[in-house]
């Protein structure tokens, strides 16, 4: 009997490769939607985030809510995302900020988004690009404020992005963290505009603490 060609070797071996290619991926990839401890900084330092919602209005629009970030993870000292988003609602001012994330929200469950999110970076007293108003009315602060694109689409950074949100209040140890976005000072109350994208910092050196 003739020994099975190479080709057919191969056909043979490649489901018993795809189980194992597969088994790997696992190993280092947590399933989407389960819960898991927040990959190392140094194995994943550009890994990105994304949100996504879809809401109807009172007066019935129905818009898909999508944001992204370019990193979700950043050094102990902080540093700046880069984000955008898509499909809001031009007639609805939001902010875009990095806050902690509300007890009781959980992230991927909008049911849950009942709570306005906060504290946030700046604060009430500075204006360092750590957060964003995004609104088509015209008004705001200089390089903070930016109108919606076509599509209810912006694109943007929030820089100064810093583990302590306030004294007391520091990421990934009294709290957990967030890209958001929500609806701005006209409709506080409205929970529909919330999204977050969780970010997490590098624990810091012995001789930073």
């Amino acid at each position: 009997m003739k020994p099975p060609t190479t080709s057919r070797v191969g056909r043979r071996l490649r489901p018993a490769l795809a189980v194992a290619a597969a088994a790997g991926l696992a190993s280092v990839l947590p399933l989407a939607g389960t819960a898991s401890a927040a990959p190392s900084f140094d194995a994943y330092p550009q890994f990105g985030g994304y949100a996504h919602r879809t809401v109807t209005t009172a007066d019935g629009q129905t818009f898909d809510l999508r944001l992204a970030a370019d990193k979700t993870f950043l050094p102990a000292s902080g540093g700046t995302i880069k984000v955008k988003g898509a499909g809001y609602n031009r007639a609805q001012g939001i902010f875009l900020a990095f806050c902690a994330i509300p007890e009781g929200v959980h992230v991927g469950d909008p049911a849950t988004y009942k709570t306005l999110p906060g504290p946030c970076l700046p604060g009430r007293e500075t204006k360092d690009g750590s957060s964003r108003w995004i609104t088509d009315t015209g008004t705001g602060t200089p390089e903070i404020t930016f109108p919606y694109k076509e599509g209810g689409k912006f694109r943007t950074t929030l820089d100064n992005l810093r583990p302590e949100i306030k004294d007391g209040v520091v990421c990934d140890v009294t709290v957990q963290c967030a890209i958001v976005t929500r609806a701005d000072f006209t409709a506080t109350n409205d929970r529909l505009y919330d999204q977050y994208i969780p970010v997490h910092f590098a624990p810091a050196a012995d001789g930073d603490r």
